[in-house]
């Protein structure tokens, strides 16, 4: 499967992004918006009676406004953190031992981590879903579940969202190999790259 096409990018991000975002939106509208300054408005007046286009007007920002946020945040986010991003796969390679190198593939306008050193099956898988781990996916799940405590504000939850999904999206070649690795290479081999190339190869025994 074609690590930078833009389908399977999308066909491997959007499944985690939904799992995350739903429950987001969901528990967004139940007690994100009618929160406290909500409820002060209410006063005496019962849930159930309160004046729901009120609510509906400030459930908006979050619906209305998240794709434009998103696509903000998403070219932003992009050109800040894809160094981070890069050095994060760097990290448990050099743990591992290997010589990574992090640099840039003009003719794909997409940065790389690359090493010529050899890799069990784990370690480069464990290289290869670092970064969206620790900048997408645990992020997105602690704000979904209402952490920090800190963040009263609707708004700032979902700002901080859009970061972590546009995180995600820009690992889409990330789990495509992640794919292409589980499924095509067997438990015990070794696995090494040369240049844009990645191969595997069972140890002599």
């Amino acid at each position: 499967m074609d690590t930078l096409n833009p389908l399977n990018m999308l066909l491997f991000a959007l499944p985690i992004i939904l799992m995350i975002l739903i429950p987001f939106i969901i528990k967004q509208r139940k007690f994100g918006i009618l929160n406290k300054e909500c409820r002060n408005k209410m006063q005496k007046e019962e849930i159930e009676k309160y004046n729901l286009n009120t609510v509906g007007k400030q459930v908006a920002f979050g619906l209305k406004r998240f794709l434009l946020i998103f696509l903000l945040f998403f070219i932003v986010m992009s050109i800040i953190v894809i160094p981070l991003h890069e050095f994060l796969h760097a990290i448990p390679g050099a743990l591992f031992g290997a010589d990574m190198k992090v640099g840039l593939m003009p003719q794909n306008l997409i940065a790389v981590a690359l090493t010529s050193t050899p890799l069990t099956k784990l370690q480069f898988l464990i290289v290869g879903i670092t970064p969206i781990l620790l900048l997408g996916i645990i992020p997105a799940i602690v704000i979904a579940m209402g952490y920090p405590k800190k963040i009263k504000s609707p708004k700032i939850s979902w700002i901080l969202m859009c970061m972590c999904i546009s995180m995600i999206l820009s690992a889409g070649p990330d789990l495509v190999c992640t794919y292409n690795i589980m499924t095509n290479v067997p438990n015990g081999a070794i696995i090494q790259q040369t240049d844009n190339e990645t191969y595997w190869y069972m140890p002599e025994k």
